[in-house]
């Protein structure tokens, strides 16, 4: 079993939640923590404790982290969704007291070699954690990190030039990808693919399951899909939780990875160019999207292995 972290801007865009909803539901996982960056992050942190309480994880640490990037130099950008739907008001939803950097430093220290950070947000807390703690960097089992674009995948699809968990703090990224952490670059031009697209279907898949977790999924993506265009309705996170315990749904090469942190117009752009295994990363170049969605849907949609209190039931729809 894969001892994990899942570190998140949950809130925004609607692909976290999905990654979560699947730790959630995957035996191959033992969830040790949340946390959560970029933004009001303790907002961010009730919205997961929401998703936890919904399959009785409430034993889960989930902690705020970071609200601005690493420089404290860069504007936050906020959608204005965040929270919609959610009592803010229930403490049950609260955060655990604490640091989130404290609680990936601590945790990476009790347990060396064996916890694999699940970065799928921008990487300020992880670079705040490496800065303080350079000593986690050989500690670490692995860091799976969605972001960056390497415009090597296996598909010609027209993606931006500058991806989002990049662009919001470039030079936390550039930190990190210089640590020498061991690290897997999963960019928007590999999960961007159009089989991990959602659609309707799949959206009445999640509303028709008998899965609490499931119908917050599909209450999350109504909200997301408000203010999403239809380009932007991919599971780009989830495709780091499925890897992190099945290789064989993403293809990838050692290649090398600079990140731009001062150019005019290429600020967050990630340069990638052939690498060896001594100073490259692992990138991923190609995936398997459609088992990727299915193992979503399947597991997400399929009844929780639990009692769900009846009275509690209510609570975990919001």
């Amino acid at each position: 079993m894969i001892e994990a972290i899942l570190d998140t801007d949950i809130g925004s865009d609607v692909d976290d939640a999905l990654a979560l909803s699947l730790a959630l539901v995957s035996p191959e996982l033992d969830l040790r923590g949340i946390t959560t960056v970029y933004g009001h992050t303790r907002l961010r942190a009730q919205v997961a404790r929401a998703l936890t309480h919904a399959v009785g994880r409430a034993d889960i640490p989930v902690f705020a982290g970071l609200e601005l990037p690493l420089l404290r130099e860069r504007a936050v950008h906020w959608m204005g969704h965040e929270g919609e739907g959610i009592d803010l008001t229930d403490p049950a939803l609260d955060p655990d007291a604490g640091s989130a950097v404290d609680f990936l430093i601590d945790t990476i220290r009790r347990n060396p070699g064996r916890i694999t950070l699940l970065a799928i947000g921008p990487l300020t807390n992880v670079a705040a954690a490496i800065i303080l703690a350079p000593d986690i960097i050989g500690k670490t089992r692995e860091l799976i990190f969605i972001g960056g674009v390497a415009r090597l995948a296996e598909n010609s699809l027209d993606v931006p030039a500058v991806e989002w968990n990049v662009r919001c703090d470039p030079e936390a990224a550039r930190v990190v990808f210089k640590s020498g952490i061991k690290l897997t670059m999963l960019g928007m031009d590999v999960t961007r693919r159009s089989e991990t697209h959602m659609d309707a279907g799949h959206l009445r898949a999640l509303q028709g399951s008998d899965s609490p977790l499931a119908r917050i999924a599909a209450r999350l993506v109504a909200i997301y899909w408000k203010t999403a265009p239809d380009n932007l309705r991919c599971m780009h996170d989830v495709v780091a939780v499925a890897y992190s315990y099945d290789r064989s749904l993403v293809g990838t090469r050692c290649l090398n990875v600079e990140v731009e942190t001062a150019g005019e117009h290429t600020t967050g752009f990630t340069l990638v160019t052939q690498g060896d295994s001594e100073g490259g990363i692992s990138v991923g170049v190609q995936v398997d999207g459609d088992r990727i969605r299915s193992l979503f849907l399947d597991r997400v949609c399929a009844p929780l292995k639990m009692k769900v209190d009846k009275a509690e039931e209510g609570k975990n729809e919001f």
